[in-house]
Formats: C-alpha cells, structure tokens, sequence
C-alpha cells in the first residue's frame, strides 16, 4: 500500500518543477504557497527578457527606445500574467510595485545581454 496521497481524481500529487510549471500554464491555478507564484513570476520573467532581448537585436531596436520598451513590455506581461491569466489579487504577492520588481533586476541582465549579443552578431561589422 502506498503512502503517498491521491488528489480527486486518483492521480499522485505534482510535485516539483514539473508540478510547478502544470499549475504555471493552467489559468486560474491555487497559489497556496505565496513563494511557489514568486517563483514562477521569476522565471517567467527571466523568459520574457530572454526572448524580448532576441526580438530587440533581431528588429534593431538601441538606445532608450529598448530600455524603455523592455521596462515596459515587460512589467505588463507580468501583470496581465498574474491579475488576468492566473487571477490573483496583486495585492496578495505585496501590490503593484513588489510584482513589478520580482526578479527585475536579473531579467534586466538577460535582457541586455541578449538583446547586445544578438544585435551586434547580425549588424556589427569588423
């Protein structure tokens, strides 16, 4: 006999990042551990970056129009991703600001360098 807990529907309990990532792409999803959401707006931010960075050096975007479209862009894919796609109350995770700077700051870092790398790849010439 297992030990392990069954939910509802006789399916084992996910767990992990597997687990994680479930409750990250289905709407609405119970967020009982404050610090697992935080988690996922990290990540997911961390994503957003990686990919607006590509797009950016892809485009060419420079100069302050990037800096201020990644801000921007970002910050309310975030938002939409937490109020509308998993309906949380912001201020659950601490209000509008603490969302906005969960993992800002390393998301920036991947940004840049991703939006530099790739921008000067395609139009840096030797």
């Amino acid at each position: 006999m297992s030990s392990r807990r069954h939910g509802s529907d006789g399916e084992p309990p996910k767990s992990g990042w597997k687990g994680t990532l479930s409750k990250a792409l289905t709407s609405g999803s119970d967020w009982s551990d404050k610090d697992e959401i935080l988690d996922v707006i990290y990540w997911g931010r961390q994503a957003v970056a990686l990919l607006i960075g590509i797009i950016f050096g892809v485009v060419p975007v420079n100069g302050i129009i990037g800096l201020g479209g990644y801000v921007a862009i970002s910050t309310v894919v975030i938002h939409q991703f937490v109020v509308k796609y998993q309906k949380l109350d912001e201020d659950y995770l601490g209000g509008f600001w603490e969302l906005a700077k969960e993992g800002f700051g390393a998301a920036f870092a991947t940004f840049m360098v991703s939006w530099i790398t790739v921008y000067s790849a395609l139009y840096f010439n030797n």
